[in-house]
């Protein structure tokens, strides 16, 4: 069992593994490459990691202070959800009311695996899987980005 003190040094720990690793990547020279809160171009719409004692997971998070905003850009992403899944490579959890650990609701379009961070044997392995995902995410966006954009950047 961690106190909090290494339960934080040990996120700390991983976060910086991670971010280390995308320094690493292919055309990145060197700079980091980091997604969380990733602007996106479009106001309430982020890229995300998501680590915990449980899961690994990878979204785009559409987190808008308005409920009405966020049901408009939930909406308008999952009528070009073909699209985005086809992209993407495999079918994603569309959930329009995702409640984080905060208590925030938010729309969450997100695949996951089980994992803990606190298992520092399992971290190669998460790390590719957030870095494969949140590629493929990314890439999955961009095809549709022009299209969420259009009439939406209020």
């Amino acid at each position: 069992m961690y106190t909090k003190e290494e339960s934080k040094a040990v996120r700390v720990e991983f976060w910086e593994k991670l971010t280390n690793r995308t320094r690493r990547l292919p055309g990145q020279k060197g700079r980091k490459k980091f997604w969380i809160f990733e602007n996106t171009g479009i106001k309430g719409v982020d890229l995300r990691f998501d680590v915990d004692r449980t899961k690994v997971q990878v979204a785009l998070e559409i987190n808008h202070t308005s409920e009405e905003r966020r049901l408009e850009l939930f909406e308008k992403l999952k009528a070009c959800k073909s699209i985005f899944e086809s992209e993407f490579g495999e079918p994603l959890t569309w959930t329009f009311l995702y409640e984080k650990d905060t208590g925030e609701q938010v729309c969450r379009i997100f695949v996951e695996r089980a994992g803990d961070i606190h298992q520092k044997d399992l971290w190669a392995e998460m790390i590719y899987f957030l870095i494969d995902k949140m590629m493929k995410l990314e890439k999955a966006f961009l095809a549709v980005k022009d299209y969420m954009q259009s009439d939406m950047n209020k």
